[in-house]
């Protein structure tokens, strides 16, 4: 997992606009621990609008993949369930990208 300690502070994170589209590719399986062959786009720099790693945070098998296969092939995704149950919570954990 990512050492929290070697992340920037928010202050020390460039301005949203220092990249515009996603310009590397992450392996689902190192960054999600899925069991999966699957690679999405992702930004290679973090700005002000992506959360700390999360290293407790667990995420739900089904819903990461196909929130991730909507990623990787350009698709929308619709996520449903009921309040708290952990929808928007979900999206502020994805990786930048």
């Amino acid at each position: 997992m990512t050492d929290l300690s070697t992340q920037p502070s928010t202050g020390d994170l460039p301005p949203i606009s220092a990249i515009s589209v996603p310009d590397l590719n992450v392996s689902v399986r190192e960054v999600f621990g899925l069991d999966t062959d699957m690679t999405v786009p992702a930004f290679s720099i973090r700005t002000d609008h992506v959360p700390p790693i999360d290293p407790a945070y667990l995420f739900d098998h089904d819903t990461t993949l196909a929130i991730l296969a909507g990623f990787a092939f350009n698709r929308r995704v619709m996520v449903q369930g009921f309040h708290g149950t952990g929808k928007s919570s979900m999206w502020s954990r994805l990786p930048p990208g």
